[in-house]
């Protein structure tokens, strides 16, 4: 059943015809990328009014406008695609409903859309850490196994490295271990026989975690804790922005 009782606030400017304040199923997101990027990048492309939001994995996406039909959004996403923006793509609502799960905060209060990509349709991976530690597990190691080779076949790609943990300890001791995992990551890869230039971190350390450390009452949640003791890995272009599979031809 399509989230018909949702009501978001359509974007007007000079790309879009006028839609009526209904249910809006269809969101059309124009670029994705590792850092921000200004308004002015996507002005010079004649396109304004762009919607910013930062997802579960600190990627930062720009959405334009609200749909209530595939049709409607499949026509925004020619035109952009006309505009130089040829990785436009159409964001399913309910789709990303389910894929999110039932239990997850998928809107938040501002109206903002956490993307969850489809298994492998995406080119951003995560790699977790026991609590407090900095070391990199079998399957860690699996997962830069993938990276680094996908990183030797397409040379002029690049990689960021985000790094997050826990609540748990001061925000300055954890700004410190995520830094750590991070260059971790890193580290390996370069002795992988990945160039340190063409890898990039940037550390969150304890905020945007993805998922609540503690309940309403203060009580510790061990299982959402771990699944903020990550790494996430983001192959981008020269551009900063995020690649999907299959710009890089399903090999990753």
């Amino acid at each position: 059943m399509k989230l018909r009782h949702l009501v978001l606030t359509c974007i007007c400017s000079s790309l879009l015809a006028f839609t009526p304040l209904m249910a809006q199923d269809f969101r059309v997101q124009v670029a994705a990328f590792a850092d921000s990027v200004s308004s002015s990048y996507f002005k010079s492309r004649g396109v304004e009014g762009v919607v910013t939001t930062v997802d579960q994995m600190g990627m930062h996406r720009y959405f334009y406008g609200s749909y209530q039909t595939r049709e409607q959004a499949e026509q925004i996403q020619k035109q952009l695609i006309s505009k130089g923006f040829p990785f436009a793509a159409i964001i399913d609502l309910e789709e990303q409903r389910i894929l999110c799960g039932a239990n997850c905060p998928y809107f938040r209060t501002d109206g903002a859309v956490f993307v969850q990509d489809k298994a492998r349709s995406s080119t951003l991976r995560n790699i977790y850490f026991d609590f407090g530690r900095s070391n990199l597990s079998a399957e860690s190691k699996a997962e830069l196994d993938v990276v680094a080779q996908t990183l030797r076949e397409h040379p002029t790609m690049k990689l960021k490295l985000l790094g997050y943990t826990d609540a748990v300890g001061s925000a300055q001791s954890n700004v410190n271990l995520a830094t750590t995992r991070a260059r971790a990551a890193r580290n390996y890869l370069i002795n992988k026989g990945i160039r340190a230039d063409r890898m990039y971190i940037k550390v969150f350390g304890e905020a945007d975690p993805v998922a609540a450390n503690e309940d309403f009452d203060g009580n510790d949640i061990a299982e959402n804790r771990k699944h903020n003791r990550r790494v996430v890995l983001a192959i981008v272009d020269d551009a900063g922005e995020v690649k999907t599979n299959k710009d890089l031809g399903g090999s990753f």
